[in-house]
């Protein structure tokens, strides 16, 4: 058996392991290679390095060059003037870095003003080697702004500036559009914002980058911040920053994740003269009351506003904000219409069109007074309306149902207008129990006091149900109609009240009264009129026709004419009513009637007063007038025998 050794010729890679040590990138650029190629390649290194000593030898002996190449760089990117008071250092490895200490950006028209600890930035390769400084990448640290936001713009200098004043498609708008920008971020920085030398507002804890590498391509800011004790997050998305600089559309999109408020608007964004965003708009907040208050805004009505999401087509610009095809859930209820928010008068103003399948109104005023307090009299608190200013209002609602407690209405249509501090409700139309309701309300204050007035139409109510719903029983039943007018003014509910003044009247139809029985008693006053007593408070009386019509003035309600008209009786009443303290004295005169309604000649009547509260007034018959007309008791009545002798 042969065996044979082969013999393999070593490679350069193997050869150059008589060099130990050596890092493998350099030994596949140097040492694998021919002499003469190795040659080349050493000197060629070495005049690199040579080149880049004399390009950074500025930076690194001259701390005063490197402080002035810097703030040209940021002034020619930012517009703003740029001034290191501190140490500043320069870099190489692992990267080419620069380091700026107590560093302060001035905006020559005093706009703004950023004082930082610290500037730190990546400076790029290339331009460096040609003996520039460029920066890729900034970090200012500590950085404190100060904002005048009293409508000074800030200088037209800059990269934007020169892009925005480039006209499209030219030379000098594809130069200013080449323009580099980079990586700016805000570590654990803070705002001021100042107007007319006073603090307006602050925002603490910044922490945020802004990676906008060149003027045409997309920007994107993300970042963190403290406003008013919350801590929300911001992410912005602008795809073409040149076209917005220009006044042309591009599209942008904007997320908010607060505690208070969660925003996402995505859509089409153009700047100029009349910025402009078109898109949509998706938000939710667990209380829209806490977040107007968080704003610095107003409510001016009792209304709860809890909690709310909104998805809309929205259009927006710095004096109005419009939201169509709006989708709102507020406070249980689901609306569907417009909305439109704007700026450019005397005072914001909020108008449009909602509609809801239903909705809970004791839910959405759970902020309204009480009208009545502890004592059962009308509330003696100060009526206060602080708020009143806040905003203009004039918004259309409809609901196909809407609830009070158990009250219930359907197919409601009205309208609130406040202007001026001047509110205004209209109840265009409702069906309610059986029939419908019209009203209107009107509402001004001043600094002595609260001006009402109301119109109130009733058409067909089931009086009955009505009750039932709106006090858990009912002693009156029939079909209802009526009418009341009526204003008074005052500091409180209580003085309103008694103040009022106006008109009030009411017809009823084909009804009952429960806990009187009216014809009973009429049978057995004959007979047994002290058993009227309790007969008149039991049972029921059955009714045809029932009216009444009050005059009020000062917070009395005067009855002008009253009847109660049954087959065979008719109950005429007399008397007044206190409003302010709720409270009732009438007189009824009850008297039989022939088939025609006419007084039976001769027939027996008797009377009953009705006194109390609204809410239960009690009947109590005439005893003394009973009493006469029996004849058990007539000795009572009968003159003495002392006072004949005195005679």
């Amino acid at each position: 058996m042969f065996r044979t050794r082969s013999r393999t010729r070593p490679t350069p890679a193997a050869a150059a392991g008589d060099a130990p040590g050596v890092p493998s990138l350099w030994r596949r650029f140097v040492w694998v290679a021919s002499p003469r190629e190795r040659t080349l390649r050493i000197g060629a290194l070495g005049l690199l390095a040579l080149g880049l000593g004399a390009a950074i030898a500025p930076w690194t002996v001259s701390r005063g060059a490197l402080r002035e190449e810097i703030a040209a760089q940021l002034r020619s990117s930012s517009g703003l003037y740029v001034f290191a008071s501190g140490p500043s250092t320069f870099s190489l490895l692992p990267h080419p870095s620069i380091s700026l200490d107590r560093v302060t950006f001035v905006d020559p028209r005093g706009a703004l003003v950023i004082e930082a600890d610290r500037l730190a930035g990546q400076v790029r390769w290339l331009p460096l080697l040609a003996g520039r400084l460029e920066l890729d990448r900034a970090e200012i640290v500590s950085p404190r702004l100060t904002v005048d936001i009293d409508g000074r713009p800030m200088t037209a200098a800059g990269a934007a500036a020169r892009a925005a004043g480039a006209r499209p498609a030219t030379p000098e708008a594809a130069k200013a559009d080449a323009a580099r920008l980079g990586t700016i971020s805000f570590v654990d920085g803070s705002a001021i914002l100042r107007r007319r030398g006073q603090t307006v507002d602050e925002i603490d804890h910044i922490d945020a980058t802004l990676d906008w590498r060149t003027i045409s391509a997309p920007a994107a800011l993300d970042g963190e911040a403290t406003w008013r004790g919350q801590r929300s997050a911001v992410s912005l998305w602008i795809a073409r920053p040149s076209d917005l600089l220009r006044g042309d559309g591009t599209p942008v999109t904007l997320q908010i994740s607060a505690p208070a408020l969660k925003l996402s608007a995505t859509g089409s964004a153009t700047s100029g003269p009349r910025p402009q965003f078109d898109g949509r708009v998706v938000a939710s907040c667990p209380s829209l009351r806490d977040l107007v208050g968080l704003l610095g805004g107003g409510v001016p009505l009792p209304a709860t506003l809890g909690a709310a999401t909104l998805d809309a087509r929205t259009d927006a610009s710095p004096t109005a904000v419009n939201f169509g095809a709006l989708h709102l859930t507020l406070d249980g209820a689901d609306y569907e219409g417009a909305l439109a928010w704007r700026m450019d008068e005397t005072r914001p103003q909020l108008s449009g069109t909602l509609a809801t399948k239903s909705i809970d109104l004791r839910e959405a005023l759970r902020y309204m007074p009480s009208l009545v307090g502890e004592d059962g009299h009308f509330s003696r608190d100060p009526i206060l309306w602080r708020e009143r200013d806040a905003f203009d209002l004039d918004l259309r609602l409809s609901a196909a149902r809407a609830t009070w407690d158990r009250m219930q209405a359907h197919d409601v249509a009205g309208a609130i207008l406040l202007k001026d501090g001047r509110l205004e409700g209209s109840l265009a139309d409702a069906s309610l129990y059986k029939g419908d309701l019209k009203a209107r309300v009107v509402i001004g204050a001043d600094d002595k006091g609260t001006d009402f007035k109301a119109n109130i139409q009733a058409r067909g109510i089931d009086w009955s149900a009505l009750g039932w719903d709106r006090f858990g029983d009912s002693h009156l039943s029939g079909i209802a109609n009526a009418h009341l007018t009526i204003e008074g003014s005052g500091a409180s509910l209580d003085q309103i009240a008694r103040a009022l003044n106006g008109h009030g009247d009411i017809d009823l139809s084909n009804g009952d009264i429960l806990g009187l029985d009216v014809e009973r008693a009429l049978r057995r006053i004959d007979k047994k009129p002290l058993a009227s007593a309790i007969d008149i408070r039991n049972g029921r009386t059955t009714f045809d026709h029932a009216r009444a019509s009050a005059t009020i003035a000062d917070g009395v309600a005067t009855i002008e004419d009253a009847a109660v008209e049954g087959e065979s009786f008719a109950i005429n009443l007399s008397g007044a009513a206190q409003i302010a303290e709720r409270q009732m004295n009438l007189r009824a005169l009850v008297s039989p009637t022939n088939d025609s309604g006419q007084p039976r000649t001769g027939a027996l009547g008797f009377s009953f007063d009705i006194v109390g509260a609204w809410d239960h007034p009690d009947i109590v018959p005439d005893a003394r007038g009973l009493i006469r007309r029996s004849g058990a008791a007539q000795p009572l009545f009968a003159p003495r025998a002392e006072d004949n002798k005195k005679e």
